[in-house]
């Protein structure tokens, strides 16, 4: 059983003392009153980020298992892994270091670093601030009505498998990752239709595991991880991850979490996976695979930093901040489906920083700290810090019901993947999760208020 930490109020201070310290160091470094090199301030963040992570795990109530903490670490992974690896020098994989030289070492990857550097530190401070113990569950559930739910989210996980493998092999995506890049480039159908498949497998896994209790069998899991070593071998890593840390964050609110040896053999071997498939995804060929150093798929696990980088970059070459537009365009263009307002085509609105991103640098992914800048510049790291601090700390402290797990859960699915996607399909996926959450409940016959 997970148990919970009561923070003592003068502990809570004095991590936030810390935290506010290592943030009031990094000025005088930032601003050049105090000069280091790139390698220091590699070694800097690393530290930090080590130093931000021990503090959660005894700051926060679930430590470990809270969404708070989950969302950290999968942020700061794939936002700061190429710093951690490079801090200690180990990137050992040449195509990796051919691939980042013509980004990482700019002097706008240096404002970069600074900039996830505070996200963390500002994050991880409001998280320990609004933090506190959950209250107990009152609610209860007849044990046939959460197995009814267990299987109708199992059977909408089954199918949405299938549909995966049917349209993957009917089209040759499964092949290799270079097949399904030429795929999804080539049909903007195909592409829409692999983003709500993966939405909705993160979403039945999520009914599957609020409800899950003892003695129900772990088949769906089972299902779901079969999907995973698949859809890893292909090379979609971030599809299997993100909803793979969700399962485990709902878990934590259960109480039920795998215990720690078990957790860092899964994270371990999850790495092993992933550099294994970097080697052979364009490919296919994994024959001839000889780098296993699971610290490279660290590394390039944090390729988000490059977003961050990008977008310093357009606004030296006169990119005007957007002001909250990237944020407003996909609420406005939902409305315009039902109201008499002007709806451009995706790929003309320059308000979606997706589109915007592929025009001027490719497929690199996205951030959130990159779309914070390049809405409200240095202002909307702060603001994007605390609005997700403040959330996931106000999530941790809702008691856990199966309600309350299914709805939580089906909203931080789009939040998470997040991580390296802009905003532009955060609202409606969240809207039809929590749709798609109430018709499951009714269907299982579970009362809203338990």
């Amino acid at each position: 059983m997970l148990s919970i930490n009561s923070i003592n109020p003068f502990h809570k201070l004095l991590y936030v003392i810390v935290l506010a310290l290592i943030g009031f160091l990094l000025i005088p470094i930032h601003f050049n009153i105090v000069q280091i090199s790139r390698d220091t301030l590699e070694l800097i963040t690393l530290f930090n980020w080590l130093v931000i992570s021990t503090i959660l795990m005894y700051a926060i109530p679930k430590g470990i298992w809270s969404i708070s903490f989950f969302f950290f670490f999968t942020f700061s992974i794939f936002h700061g892994g190429l710093i951690f690896v490079s801090a200690i020098g180990m990137i050992t994989d040449q195509a990796i270091l051919k691939a980042i030289r013509y980004w990482y070492y700019l002097q706008e990857t240096n404002l970069a670093i600074y900039l996830f550097n505070y996200t963390m530190i500002l994050y991880a401070i409001t998280a320990i601030i609004l933090s506190k113990v959950p209250l107990q569950s009152k609610g209860a559930i007849h044990i046939k009505l959460i197995k009814r739910l267990h299987h109708i989210g199992g059977l909408m996980l089954i199918f949405m498998v299938l549909i995966f493998f049917a349209i993957g092999f009917a089209t040759g995506a499964l092949s290799s990752y270079g097949a399904y890049l030429a795929i999804v480039k080539s049909s903007p159908l195909i592409t829409l239709l692999f983003v709500y498949i993966y939405l909705f497998i993160g979403m039945a896994i999520v009914f599957v595991a609020a409800s899950y209790r003892e003695g129900f069998g772990y088949t769906y899991f089972i299902v779901f991880a079969i999907w995973g070593l698949f859809a890893f071998k292909v090379g979609l890593r971030g599809e299997v991850m993100f909803p793979t840390a969700v399962i485990a964050a709902i878990l934590g609110r259960r109480r039920i979490p795998l215990k720690t040896h078990k957790l860092f053999i899964v994270v371990s071997l999850m790495l092993f996976a992933t550099i294994i498939v970097k080697n052979a995804r364009i490919s296919g060929d994994y024959s001839s695979v000889d780098n296993i150093n699971p610290l490279n798929a660290i590394a390039e696990m944090g390729s988000s930093l490059r977003a961050i980088q990008e977008v310093i970059k357009w606004r030296k070459s006169g990119f005007e901040l957007l002001n909250g537009e990237s944020y407003w365009a996909p609420i406005e263009r939902q409305l315009a489906l039902f109201l008499p307002i002007e709806r451009l085509p995706s790929l003309q609105d320059k308000r979606l920083l997706n589109v915007v991103v592929m025009e001027k640098a490719g497929p690199i992914g996205f951030s959130p700290v990159a779309e914070a800048y390049a809405n409200f510049g240095e202002k909307g790291i702060i603001l994007i810090s605390i609005i997700l601090g403040s959330l996931f700390a106000k999530l941790d402290r809702i008691p856990s019901t199966i309600r309350s797990d299914i709805l939580i859960g089906v909203a931080i699915i789009p939040l998470f993947v997040m991580i390296r996607n802009s905003f532009a399909f955060i609202p409606v996926q969240i809207f039809i999760g929590v749709v798609l959450a109430f018709i499951i409940l009714q269907l299982a016959k579970v009362k809203v208020d338990t």
